[in-house]
C-alpha cells in the first residue's frame, strides 16, 4: 500500500520511504518497480530492528545512569542560585557593562571582529595551554629514586667507599630534632615564620618571583620563599642556573600557590625535609641522618644539624669526601641560627668546637681524597646510560700499604705539633694507579692528569652480578710521565682548605722511588723550630722503612734513587711557589667586604670573625632588622685594639653608633662618649630593645 503523501508546509512533503519513487516517462533503463520496493521494505526492516536495539541499548544505559544524575543534580541545583546571583552580579557589574560595550564597538569597525575573534582565540589557546600545565603538574611526592648501590673497593675487595641513593622514610615534623629544623630553616630560609598573606598582592609576588631565574635571599619574604625552592629544586628538578621552560615556570607558580593555600606552614617545612637533597645521591632527612652518622633524625644535635643544613647549601658536595668544605658551611649555619636567636653565644662557641672535630660516618683520608669518586667517574661510561642496582668497582689501592701511610702521617702530624700543620702522601704504581693516598688539603678536581690516574686505578667493574670490565695486566709507565703526573697530583692535593690561609704558606715536598712505587710526600703550615724544614722527606723515609720491613728486601731495594724537591730549602727562584710567605706584620689589617651578621654585635668579613667596638650585641629579631639594614651594603672595619676588635663603617655611618642608636645593642663597658650618648638616646626614645 503506498501511502498518501503528508504536508507540512507548503512546498515541502514528506514521503514513505515504502513507496517506490515516480518514475518519469518514456525512461527505458529505469529499474522495475517489483525489485525497488522489495529492496526498500528488506531496508526499512533492518533500520527498525537498529532502530529497536539502539533504543532498548538507551533505555537500559538511563536506567544505569539515572541514579548517578539524579544524585549529582542536587548539587548543581542547590548551586544554580549561587551561581546566578553571581552571574547577575557580573553582569550588572560597570567594568562588564563597560567591556560589552567595547566589544559591540569593536564590532562596528572594520576589522573589529576579526581583531575580536583573534582576542578569543588567544584567550582559548591560553585557557588549554593552562589547563595542560595543570595536568601534567608533577607529583607533591617527588620523584620517585630507586634504591641503587656502587661500592668502591680496595684490589682484595675491602669496601673504601659506598654510594647510591638510599630510600628514606617520609617523617613528620615532631620526628626531627628542633636542632635539625632550626638549622634547615636558617640555611634555606631565616624569615620562614614571618607573616605573609596570599592576597592580591601575595599571588602577583609568587608569579613574579615564579618567572625569575634566581630565588631572592632577601627578608621578610615568608612562606612562599621556602615552598618556591621546594617546587622549583625538590618536585620539577630544575637545577639552579638551568634554563627553564615556560610550561616548568607556570607549573611551578601553580604548585607554589597550591601549596600556600591548602598547607600550613609545620607541614611546607617537613616536606621540605623529606626532599631535600643532602649530596649527589642523598634525599630526604631520615635518609641522610642514617648515612652521614648512623643515628636518627630525631636525635640530632646543633652541630650535626649545621653539618646536614650546610650540605642542602651545596648538593654537589660529598657528605665523606668534602669535610672542610662542608664544615666551613656549617659555620655559616651555627651564625644565622644565632641570628634567628635560636643560639646564645656560649651555644654556638660550643657547638662549632663540635662542629669542627666532627666527620661522617665513612669518611676516611680515602675518601677525602676523591679517589674513589674519580674512578667512580671514569667507570660511569662501562655501566651503561641506565644506572644499576647494585654495582662493584674494584681499584688499584693497597690497603696494606695505604695503612702504612696512615700510619706514618699522623707520626709525622703528632712530631709537628698539629698546630695548623697539614701533610699528605700519594704512592702511585708502575702502571700509574693509585696504591696509597692521604689528603691534608682539598681533594683532588678533575683534570687530565687525575682522570688518567683514575683509569689506571680501575681493575674491575661488575654490574647487578656479572662483569663488565677487567683490566688484569697493564703495561708500566714510562718513568717521566710517571713522575709528572705523582708532581702534578701532588699539588692538587696540597691546594688550600680555608679562605684565610695564605697558597704560599708550605714547607716542602719530596718525591722518591721505594722498589717499583713512586712515593710523594708534602707538608704545609709547619716551622723549622719542630724540624718541619726536612719533615716532607722524614714522612718519606718512614714510610720506606715500613715498606721494608714488610716487605722482602730485594724488592724495595731494586732501585734507591731519591729526587728530592724540597721548597723549605729552595732560595731564589728554585720553586717560588712552595716558599715561606716570610715575616706577618704585626698590626691587623683593615677589612672590607659585604659582611654577614652573627648578631647586632658581631659580624664575619673575609672570613674573619670581627667585634664591633663598644657593643655588647643581641640576637633574635635585632640582628635579623641588622641584616637587612646591611643587606649586600659594602662595610669597611679598622682595627680598634684587640684581636678581633673593628670600628666599622657603611658608607659615613659608624655601625656601633647605628646599632646603640637603634636600641639594637648594649654599650659595651668603657664604650666611647659618643656610643654611650647613641645608647641613651635609645633609652630615652624606647627603641628596640628599650620598650
Amino acid at each position: 500500500m503506498v501511502a498518501e503523501p503528508m504536508t507540512t508546509q507548503p512546498g515541502r512533503d514528506w514521503l514513505d520511504l515504502a513507496s517506490p519513487p515516480p518514475q518519469p516517462p518514456g525512461n527505458p533503463e529505469a529499474p522495475a518497480p517489483s525489485r525497488l520496493s522489495a529492496g526498500s521494505r528488506r531496508l526499512s526492516e533492518r533500520l527498525e530492528r537498529v532502530g529497536s536495539g539502539a533504543a532498548r541499548a538507551g533505555s537500559a544505559a538511563f536506567g544505569h545512569l539515572q541514579p548517578v544524575m539524579a544524585a549529582a543534580a542536587g548539587p548543581l541545583r542547590r548551586a544554580a542560585p549561587v551561581w546566578q546571583e553571581a552571574a547577575e552580579r557580573v553582569g550588572a557589574h560597570p567594568l562588564a557593562a563597560r567591556a560589552a560595550a567595547a566589544a559591540r564597538r569593536a564590532g562596528a569597525l572594520p576589522w573589529g571582529r576579526a581583531l575580536l575573534l583573534a582576542g578569543l582565540g588567544v584567550a582559548g589557546l591560553a585557557t588549554v595551554f593552562l589547563v595542560w600545565c595543570a595536568a601534567t603538574l608533577p607529583p607533591l611526592a617527588g620523584p620517585q629514586r630507586p634504591a641503587r648501590t656502587v661500592t668502591v673497593q680496595a684490589e682484595d675487595g675491602t669496601p673504601l667507599a659506598q654510594r647510591g641513593s638510599p630510600r628514606g622514610r617520609a617523617l613528620p615534623l615532631e620526628a626531627v630534632s628542633p636542632a635539625m629544623r632550626q638549622a634547615f630553616l636558617a640555611a634555606q630560609d631565616p624569615w620562614f615564620e614571618d607573616d605573609y598573606r596570599l592576597d592580591a598582592s601575595g599571588i602577583a609576588a609568587v608569579i613574579n618571583h615564579a618567572f625569575r631565574d634566581t630565588i631572592s635571599d632577601g627578608p621578610r619574604s615568608g612562606s612562599p620563599r621556602l615552598t618556591q625552592r621546594l617546587v622549583r629544586r625538590d618536585l620539577i628538578g630544575a637545577a639552579p642556573g638551568e634554563a627553564r621552560s615556560l610550561a616548568d615556570r607556570v607549573r611551578e607558580a601553580m604548585l607554589v600557590l597550591w601549596l600556600s593555600a591548602r598547607e600550613d606552614r609545620p607541614r611546607i617545612l617537613a616536606r621540605a625535609l623529606d626532599l631535600a637533597r643532602f649530596g649527589p645521591d642523598l634525599t630526604g632527612i631520615d635518609a641522610a641522618a642514617r648515612t652521614v652518622f648512623g643515628k636518627e633524625a630525631s636525635s640530632l644535635g646543633p652541630a650535626e644539624a649545621a653539618y646536614l643544613a650546610g650540605l642542602t647549601l651545596a648538593p654537589g658536595l660529598q657528605p665523606d669526601r668534602d669535610v672542610t668544605a662542608v664544615r666551613a658551611l656549617g659555620r655559616d649555619v651555627l651564625d644565622d641560627m644565632m641570628m634567628m636567636g635560636r643560639l646564645t653565644g656560649a651555644q654556638r662557641t660550643e657547638a662549632g668546637r663540635a662542629l669542627d672535630g666532627l666527620s661522617p660516618v665513612g669518611a676516611t683520608p680515602v675518601t677525602r681524597s676523591g679517589v674513589p669518586d674519580l674512578v667512580l667517574a671514569e667507570a660511569a661510561g662501562r655501566l651503561g646510560p641506565e644506572p644499576p642496582r647494585e654495582a662493584v668497582v674494584r681499584t688499584t689501592l693497597d690497603r696494606e700499604v695505604q695503612a702504612m701511610a696512615e700510619k706514618a702521617v699522623e707520626r709525622r702530624l703528632d712530631a709537628a705539633g698539629r698546630g695548623g700543620t697539614r701533610a699528605g702522601l700519594l704512592v702511585l704504581g708502575p702502571d700509574g694507579g693509585v696504591q696509597a693516598v692521604v689528603a691534608g688539603g682539598a681533594p683532588l678536581t678533575e683534570t687530565p692528569d687525575t682522570r688518567r690516574a683514575a683509569l689506571a686505578s680501575l681493575r674491575h667493574l661488575g654490574r647487578d652480578g656479572r662483569p663488565v670490565y677487567d683490566r688484569l695486566v697493564a703495561g708500566p709507565m714510562p718513568a717521566a710521565e710517571r713522575r709528572g703526573a705523582l708532581l702534578s697530583l701532588l699539588a692538587d692535593l696540597a691546594r688550600p682548605t680555608g679562605d684565610t690561609e695564605d697558597p704560599g704558606d708550605r714547607d716542602g715536598l719530596f718525591v722518591g722511588s721505594v722498589g717499583d712505587l713512586l712515593v710523594g710526600t708534602y707538608l704545609s703550615g709547619g716551622s723549622a723550630e719542630n724540624g718541619a724544614g726536612d719533615a716532607p722527606e722524614a714522612l718519606f723515609q718512614d714510610l720506606a722503612a715500613q715498606i721494608a720491613k714488610a716487605r722482602p728486601a730485594p724488592q724495595v731495594a731494586e732501585a734507591r734513587e731519591a729526587a728530592r724537591e724540597t721548597a723549605s730549602t729552595a732560595r731564589g727562584a728554585a720553586r717560588p711557589a712552595w716558599q715561606n710567605p716570610g715575616e706577618r706584620p704585626a698590626a691587623a689589617p683593615s677589612l672590607r667586604g659585604v659582611p654577614r651578621v652573627i648578631d647586632t654585635g658581631r659580624l664575619r668579613l673575609e672570613g674573619q670573625a670581627v667585634r664591633l667596638a663598644g657593643v655588647e650585641g643581641q640576637g633574635g629579631t635585632l640582628a635579623r632588622e641588622f641584616r637587612q639594614y646591611l643587606r649586600r651594603r659594602e662595610v669597611t672595619c679598622q682595627p680598634a685594639g684587640g684581636a678581633d676588635l673593628y670600628r666599622c663603617r657603611a658608607g659615613d655611618q659608624d655601625l656601633s653608633e647605628v646599632v646603640l642608636f637603634n636600641g639594637a645593642g648594649r654599650a659595651a663597658p668603657g664604650a666611647p662618649p659618643e656610643l654611650q650618648a647613641a645608647e641613651a638616646s635609645a633609652k630615652a626614645r624606647k627603641a628596640g630593645m628599650w620598650q
